[in-house]
C-alpha cells in the first residue's frame, strides 16, 4: 500500500483536481484507492455524493470513532473531510504527544484492516501540523507548482518545509527520522504562449525534481464540473483534437510516473 500526499502551500494550484484526477486513473488501472481529505474546505469530498456522514478525516486526529469508509466509485473509497479541519482541532492537537504523527500511528493502528494498493490524501494549503502529519505518514509527496513567482517560492517552501520535519521528527532511540516521502513536483495549469510560462519553463530547467508539465486545458475544469475523469471527458466527444489526444498522453505519462515512484519506496 502506497501512501501518496498532494501538497501546496496555497489555494488555486491545483491540488485536489490532481488527486481526484489520480484517484480516477489509479481506479480505472484496476486499483483500489483510499482517500482522504484533509482541507476543510471539502472540495474533494464534494466531488462524491456521499451518504450520512458520521466519521471523517477529524474523527482521525481526535483519536473517536470506528474507522468508516465511505465506496464513492469503483475500487474508490472515502473517508470525508469535517468543516473543522481548522484552528479549533489544530490547537487541541499541538497539545497532543507525538502530535506530528498521529496519522502515522492511526495507519500503524489500521493497516492490517486496509485493502487498498494506494491511499492518497489531498491536503489543506499550507504548511501547519496536518500537513506535517500527512507528510510524515506519506511514502511519496507530489506539490503542483503554478507558473507564477509564487510557484517559485512554493517550491523552496515545500523543500524547506520537509527537510526541517526530516530532521525534528526522528525516533529517539535511533535517530532516525520518521519522514521517508520523496518530494517532486508537478508544473501544472502552464500556458503555452506567455511570458511568465516561458520563464517559468526556463526556470523548472534548473531543478531535478519536476516529474512533468500539464498544460492549461479548460477540459480539466470542464471534467471537474461534471465529476468525470478528464481522459473519459475528452473520449465522449465527437471529435478528439491533436491537443486532446496529446493532453491525454502527457496527463498519463505524468501518472504513470508517479506510480512508478511510488513502486520505488
Amino acid at each position: 500500500m502506497q501512501v501518496i500526499s498532494f501538497l501546496a502551500t496555497k489555494g488555486g494550484v491545483g491540488k485536489t483536481t490532481l488527486s481526484y484526477q489520480f484517484s480516477k486513473y489509479l481506479s480505472q488501472h484496476g486499483k483500489k484507492v483510499l482517500l482522504l481529505d484533509l482541507d476543510s474546505q471539502r472540495s474533494l469530498s464534494s466531488m462524491f455524493d456521499l451518504e450520512e456522514v458520521t466519521y471523517t478525516t477529524e474523527n482521525i486526529f481526535r483519536g473517536i470513532g470506528e474507522v468508516k469508509v465511505q465506496q464513492v466509485d469503483d475500487n474508490i473509497d472515502l473517508i470525508p473531510a469535517s468543516l473543522n479541519l481548522g484552528t479549533s482541532l489544530l490547537s487541541d492537537i499541538s497539545m497532543k504527544p507525538n502530535k506530528e504523527l498521529l496519522l502515522f500511528m492511526w495507519f500503524g493502528k489500521n493497516y492490517k484492516d486496509f485493502d487498498y494498493d494506494y491511499v492518497i490524501l489531498d491536503l489543506n494549503p499550507a504548511w501547519n501540523l496536518l500537513t506535517m502529519n500527512a507528510a510524515t505518514a506519506s511514502d511519496l509527496i507530489i506539490s503542483p507548482l503554478e507558473p507564477s513567482r509564487f510557484g517559485y517560492e512554493s517550491h523552496d517552501k515545500v523543500i524547506k518545509g520537509i527537510e526541517g520535519l526530516k530532521e525534528g521528527v526522528v525516533d529517539p532511540r535511533t535517530l532516525e527520522s520518521y519522514v521517508i516521502a520523496d518530494l517532486k513536483f508537478i508544473a501544472n495549469r502552464v500556458k503555452h504562449n506567455t511570458t511568465t510560462s516561458k520563464e517559468f519553463l526556463s526556470q523548472l530547467e534548473t531543478f531535478d525534481d519536476v516529474i512533468g508539465v500539464i498544460p492549461e486545458k479548460e477540459a480539466i475544469n470542464a471534467s471537474m464540473l461534471e465529476r468525470k475523469y478528464v481522459v473519459d471527458y475528452l473520449e465522449e466527444k465527437d471529435h478528439m483534437t491533436q491537443s486532446d489526444k496529446k493532453f491525454i498522453d502527457t496527463l498519463e505519462n505524468i501518472f504513470n510516473e508517479i506510480t512508478k515512484l511510488g513502486d520505488e519506496d
